[in-house]
């Protein structure tokens, strides 16, 4: 009879795992459910010797260089969220139902067509049959999914209690893919205005305004100032412009080598908090993280030392990382979450308050929650006035281009009329 090991969870949330015999995996989680216990993961022992593979499996692998091609492969953060919500959808589907996560990653990569969706299952099937646990698995695709999104896996895998975190996850994926949209729409417009302009300038630059200023010339005119700061700024971009760009690229590509040491990050990271504008919605968005995060791993019984390290680990903002560890620290030491917060300044008072409160009630979940709520609201909205803001900024400019454009024009063929009937 084959032999299966498997990962399962007690009623108290204490994982355990072993070895048992059955006639399949569906035998083995009916017994382990017979014993009080909620399986996590099954695996048949030493699969590769097995007599015979399924002409389902054979059929629906995926070959080495393909999963290659896949983890090299570049992948946008749209796409990265549409992947991993539209995978989280279709494990959540399965475990619900009562499948172990292990086999619904398996059954996912036999049955689905999808190229990528097929390739990721398939790289994480992989990685769980070698005994790794799901959290580890993910990690191998750091591109598609975020600490913030391995760390709620680990603490489902945890505590067995994986419906629940998957809903919210899948809930949490969809709040950013509505956000990226709502950016996207309201910037597409004016994207789109100035590349209309920008074709017409360079008509205008380039082509137009060279044969007024050799008309202009011929007849003894002369160019009026409006059209010599035009034509000015046309010589310009053509000598210097390349420089300039150049110049910003090799900046910018500085600053991205500096980004990746640790220093360079936590500088990067501490002066985006102090950037008008930017300083909000850096510290929004890594507030409504955490908060949403531990929220979600103190509900789900996550012990509190395992639920602070991993909340630790998926911040993403160094700096604001470096002040949540040492208020970790003093929570450890029995400080309360509130006091030690406020100790380290990682939240502003008015949520501490809120927290505070629900501390002494005894719901702490609540009190994350509800700033959570709050902070995400505000995100939206200055997600919002911001895209408002460059959107505002790019119609003004491309109205006073136009402008300038259109009254050189118009002022040097005046001046030239006017010259002619003198």
């Amino acid at each position: 009879m084959p032999r299966f090991f498997y990962r399962a969870v007690n009623t108290n949330g204490h994982a355990t795992s072993g070895a048992v015999e059955a006639a399949d995996a569906a035998a083995v989680r009916k017994k382990l459910r017979n014993d009080g216990l909620t399986p996590v993961d099954i695996r048949r022992a030493n699969p590769a010797d097995s007599a015979h593979t399924s002409h389902r499996e054979k059929h629906t692998s995926v070959s080495s260089a393909e999963m290659e091609k896949f983890t090299k492969a570049q992948i946008s953060a749209g796409e990265a969220n549409k992947i991993s919500l539209e995978f989280f959808t279709r494990v959540h589907q399965l475990v619900d139902n009562g499948m172990p996560l292990g086999d619904a990653v398996k059954a996912l990569g036999q049955r689905l067509t999808v190229p990528r969706q097929k390739a990721l299952c398939a790289g994480l099937w992989q990685e769980l049959s070698k005994g790794a646990n799901m959290g580890d698995a993910l990690r191998r695709f750091p591109k598609i999914f975020d600490p913030t999104t391995i760390a709620m896996i680990e603490a489902g895998e945890a505590t067995g209690n994986l419906a629940p975190i998957l809903a919210n996850l899948i809930e949490m994926l969809n709040t950013r893919r509505e956000m990226r949209k709502e950016i996207l729409s309201g910037l597409s417009y004016p994207a789109f205005i100035l590349a209309v302009v920008f074709f017409v300038m360079i008509f205008v630059l380039f082509y137009l305004m060279p044969n007024v200023q050799t008309m202009m010339d011929s007849m003894g005119g002369e160019l009026t100032l409006p059209t010599r700061i035009v034509m000015g700024f046309a010589h310009f971009s053509l000598t210097g412009g390349p420089f300039i760009l150049a110049a910003l690229g090799g900046i910018a590509l500085v600053i991205r080598q500096w980004r990746k040491s640790e220093s360079g990050r936590m500088s990067i990271d501490r002066w985006m908090l102090q950037v008008p504008i930017v300083k909000d919605i850096a510290q929004n968005a890594e507030l409504c993280r955490m908060c949403n995060l531990t929220a979600v791993l103190l509900d789900s019984g996550v012990d509190t030392t395992d639920a602070l390290r991993l909340i630790e680990r998926a911040m993403q903002n160094r700096y604001l990382r470096s002040l949540f560890s040492s208020s970790r620290t003093l929570i450890s030491d029995g400080a309360s979450f509130a006091n030690a917060l406020r100790h380290n300044k990682v939240m502003p008072d008015m949520d501490l308050d809120i927290l505070s409160i629900s501390e002494d009630a005894g719901d702490l979940v609540a009190g994350f929650r509800s700033v959570y709520k709050s902070r995400n609201e505000e995100l939206r909205d200055q997600m919002k006035k911001l895209t408002v803001w460059i959107s505002t900024c790019a119609l003004l400019f491309v109205f006073a281009l136009v402008f300038l454009l259109v009254f050189g024009i118009v002022s040097s063929i005046l001046q030239l009329s006017s010259s002619v009937l003198g």
